[in-house]
């Protein structure tokens, strides 16, 4: 991966380090997320708020977000303020507070990106070596990098809220022009402070939007979820993705399923292998594979990778632990125990982690100490050796012993059911 060469200014570098140290306090960040989940909701327009029909509970959220979002009637000066209006005044000081905490840092945090935004290199088939593109963007496959400019709410109908996450909320919606679904993820401008140069893209892009883009060069992969377009708006940027039905996550697959066969495991890993192959394939390291991130088709067994909001370019020399940001379960040995961690190895560790889950219903590990020590428990007498086998080599302690994403595909195990 290659930075610009352009140099920041000291007084820069000051601002940005003291903006971080900021940020690594717990109230400002808990302050930021409460305020990023307030702006979110509130950009919405309020017509379009639609209630999620599933639970009561979120009728009720959706609907008191509508109301909230409606201009109020003039009110008599001596009827008493609603518990909505205090809500508005205290959500209306906080936001102007935060401003002003973050006013003398914004600078400094735009110099950052204007002046050396990270540039994407393209690995090549390995996933091993990063090769220059130097195509235009007709040819290198991203020729509509740049946001929709129509209003989104003229393309889309917008239907309730699917689901939230530290990066951002998806909600399901409607395609005005052909009547197809898909989902919209919502990612706060507030969060958004990291941006990449890719190959094709005259400007730099939000991160998870040049990722995206990445993934959708030429060829696409059926096991990794799609962007088909997105929108930079006043206060967030709308991803439109593809949003496949019937689906759930493999979690709730697995519960409703009271655990898988190795058969019907063996199907969705195969595709989940590939997905992380195509990922890192095309220069994207997803960095937080675990059973909420999978989409599960229903009806014909067909996965989604999903949710590259902690993702990062393929980098061979790896990364920082502290840039580990999956979720805890899956998290590799040598993220704990390491100064640095690598994409392939954590991958499959991951997919380890979840290969387990499909077969014992279970996590192998729940706490650091079972992870550093990396002897999981098979809980499934009937498990076959051949799957044991694949599971342990995935959850090698040794990064450097565990199987490549080829070496996955080879084993028996796959052989013997497919």
């Amino acid at each position: 991966m290659c930075t610009s060469s352009e140099s920041v200014p000291k007084s820069a570098v000051y601002e940005t380090e003291a903006a971080a140290w900021l940020d690594n306090i717990s109230f400002c960040s808990g302050f930021c997320q409460w305020i990023d989940e307030e702006l979110s909701v509130d950009s919405l327009p309020a017509e379009s708020q639609q209630p999620v029909q599933s639970t009561s509970a979120s009728q009720a959220e959706a609907e008191a977000e509508a109301v909230s979002a409606q201009p109020s009637a003039e009110k008599s000066p001596t009827e008493v303020p609603s518990r909505g209006n205090r809500r508005g005044r205290i959500h209306s000081f906080f936001k102007r507070a935060w401003k002003a905490v973050k006013k003398p840092f914004l600078r400094c945090r735009r110099t950052r990106v204007e002046s050396s935004p990270e540039t994407a290199s393209v690995p090549g088939p390995s996933g091993l070596q990063n090769v220059p593109d130097t195509e235009p963007a007709s040819a290198s496959g991203l020729p509509n990098w740049e946001p929709t400019t129509e209003p989104m709410y003229s393309l889309y109908t917008l239907q309730g809220l699917i689901g939230k996450g530290s990066f951002g909320k998806v909600f399901k919606a409607i395609r005005k022009s052909d009547g197809q679904e898909v989902a919209i993820k919502g990612l706060c401008k507030f969060n958004n402070r990291r941006y990449l140069k890719i190959p094709g893209c005259s400007a730099p892009l939000p991160r998870e939007v040049a990722l995206m883009l990445l993934l959708r060069r030429p060829p696409v992969s059926p096991y990794v979820i799609q962007m088909y377009e997105w929108f930079d708006r006043p206060k967030i940027f709308s991803l439109i993705l593809e949003c496949p039905q019937p689906c759930m996550v493999l979690r709730k697959f697995i519960t409703v399923s009271s655990g898988l066969t190795e058969t019907i495991a063996s199907i969705l890993m195969r595709q989940l292998v590939l997905a992380v192959q195509h990922c890192i394939d095309h220069g994207v390291f997803h960095n937080d594979i675990h059973a909420d991130n999978i989409l599960v088709t229903t009806d014909t067994l067909e996965i989604k990778l999903i949710d590259f909001g902690a993702a990062h370019l393929f980098e061979s020399t790896g990364y920082d632990t502290w840039k580990y940001l999956g979720a805890a379960e899956y998290c590799p040995p040598e993220a704990f125990s390491q100064p640095k961690y690598h994409a392939v190895p954590t991958n499959v560790w991951a997919l380890g982690v979840t290969l387990y889950l499909m077969v014992n219903r279970r996590l192998p590990f729940y706490n650091i100490r079972e992870t550093l020590e990396a002897s999981p428990k098979f809980w499934k007498p009937t498990l076959s050796i051949a799957c044991r086998d694949l599971i342990g080599q995935c959850l090698n302690r040794d990064p450097a012993k565990r199987p490549t994403l080829e070496q996955i595909l080879e084993h028996p195990w796959f052989k013997r059911w497919l």
